[in-house]
């Protein structure tokens, strides 16, 4: 194997653990703040390629421009789902849990509805490559790789510094303990769901350019979300962090010398973690 050969590989992997990072932490966030497994989380990464698609190819927008109004719009979605849905049945895990799954299938539905079956494309934004030290990287890839760890570094900073982000914290920990130091526990779910679906309409976005866009698109993220926060943690960030990063470049390896078993890969790694630590590699005891 060659520098860059190997190279390729890694650029390849980071590409794809940041994007499952981008999935995976906004449905942790959910878990960690919310308890709420939200199985239609995925469809919002679906929404947010379709949404950039709409704005580039239709409205003739510039991509940085479509991304921030694919979260903008996914967030605002968020929350509506979030009032409509979700809140009447607060704390009431099952219910939930059922609505989650029903609101993935009526947005799938819909999304078959309004725009067919047939895949879609977004012309790349930044073609060509670019070599360094003889090493050939896709300039899309890269640019994935910048605005997604762009993404991240901010989230992780404002959850950690902000006064919202420490409310998030603190009702996280004890949400009635947070309630009786006057924390808004409600205003705190609605901008974690607004945080989670930009960040699943940021995935979107950002892989609409490199894949095709099609309503089934929406399924395989939330899988692959759920494969890194078992990885992970569930409601851990840095779980999510890690478990995408780790599934990204395991995934990467798999497709040069596996090829088509590489899908198994994932469900390996969440066997062989679960094994060894069930909690997930950040998880709580």
């Amino acid at each position: 194997m060659t520098f860059a050969f190997f190279t390729q590989v890694l650029v390849n992997g980071l590409m794809l653990g940041m994007t499952y990072v981008l999935i995976a932490s906004g449905f942790s966030l959910i878990y960690g703040i919310m308890r709420l497994l939200n199985f239609a989380h995925g469809e919002f990464y679906m929404l947010g390629a379709f949404a950039t698609y709409l704005l580039c190819e239709r409205l003739g927008l510039d991509y940085f421009t479509a991304i921030a109004l694919s979260m903008i719009i996914m967030a605002i979605l968020g929350v509506l789902v979030y009032h409509l849905f979700f809140r009447p049945f607060r704390d009431q895990h099952d219910p939930s849990l059922v609505i989650a799954l029903a609101i993935a299938m009526l947005i799938g539905g819909l999304g078959l509805l309004i725009f067919g079956d047939e895949d879609k494309s977004v012309p790349s934004p930044f073609p060509g490559v670019i070599k360094v030290l003889g090493v050939t990287l896709s300039m899309e890839r890269i640019v994935v790789i910048i605005v997604a760890i762009i993404l991240m570094a901010t989230l992780t900073f404002y959850i950690k510094y902000s006064r919202m982000g420490q409310a998030m914290r603190a009702v996280s920990q004890d949400r009635e303990a947070a309630a009786l130091q006057g924390i808004g526990v409600n205003s705190t779910f609605t901008l974690c769901m607004a945080i989670s679906s930009a960040l699943a309409g940021a995935a979107g976005a950002l892989l609409a350019p490199l894949f095709f866009v099609n309503p089934f698109i929406g399924m395989h993220a939330v899988l692959k979300a759920l494969i890194v926060v078992v990885i992970g943690g569930l409601g851990s960030i840095p779980g999510a962090i890690a478990g995408g990063l780790l599934l990204g470049f395991v995934e990467s390896i798999g497709n040069t010398f596996l090829g088509n078993i590489t899908e198994m890969l994932g469900f390996v790694l969440v066997m062989v973690v679960l094994m060894f630590r069930p909690q997930g590699l950040f998880g709580y005891e």
